[in-house]
């Protein structure tokens, strides 16, 4: 596969881009203590965005693993996880804010700490979808990748301390994306020392799903967005 650009996220970073169709996504968690905070929006037309409603109900589950679809608000294919080395990414938790992680982590200031500062993945979002043209009315649905939470048998969800070094995700942009991330911790996370980790960012040139692609055939909701796509294609074209 051919590499098109490579990032190291820092801890607390924040990144946007957007992505062409076709490209495969590599992120690695180079830490045992990783959380990514994933947001997707259609590129050409960003109010089409990732809906996680319609994701999990169409696929029965409520975590995110290998050769499950990120499905957008229109139906269609927005991203696809072809590979997984850890196994289960929380889709309901959300972002942290400024208020939890200095109650959490501490008080801190870019006066005082400069970039070694605490930051929230809320507060990044919306200055990186401002740098897009977007705003806070933006803000939806995320993905806290390398983050397992699970829901007791009381409805309570519980965050699960898993070791994340070295593990690794790969998404397809089935569709042109802007890909927002943020390296911050997650809502839930316990620990009382702000993660450090840095997280490998990586983009390739990829190859288009088909029909007989494991994402497209695990159910017929995945199907019909793949179809989808393919309309909007040939209304473009």
């Amino acid at each position: 596969m051919k590499l098109l650009y490579t990032k190291r996220l820092l801890s607390g970073e924040k990144w946007s881009e957007y992505i062409g169709a076709g490209k495969w996504v590599r992120l690695v968690a180079k830490a045992e203590d990783c959380n990514v905070v994933m947001g997707a929006y259609h590129g050409e037309h960003p109010e089409e965005k990732y809906n996680m409603p319609d994701s999990l109900k169409a696929q029965h589950t409520f975590f995110l693993t290998k050769n499950d679809l990120l499905m957008s608000d229109n139906g269609k294919m927005l991203l696809s996880m072809l590979k997984d080395t850890y196994g289960w990414h929380d889709t309901v938790c959300g972002h942290t804010i400024k208020r939890k992680v200095q109650a959490q982590y501490g008080e801190s200031t870019y006066q005082k700490e400069r970039n070694a500062r605490t930051r929230n993945s809320y507060d990044n979002f919306s200055i990186e979808l401002f740098r897009r043209g977007l705003g806070k009315r933006d803000l939806s649905a995320v993905v806290n990748l390398f983050s397992k939470v699970i829901a007791s048998d009381g409805g309570k969800l519980e965050y699960q301390t898993e070791n994340t070094l070295d593990k690794e995700v790969i998404l397809r942009t089935d569709a042109p994306v802007l890909m927002v991330l943020s390296n911050t911790p997650h809502p839930l996370n316990p620990t009382r020392d702000y993660p450090q980790g840095e997280v490998l960012l990586e983009i390739y040139e990829g190859a288009p799903a088909d029909l007989l692609d494991p994402v497209v055939t695990k159910c017929g909701e995945n199907t019909r967005a793949f179809e989808n796509n393919l309309a909007e294609n040939q209304i473009k074209g």
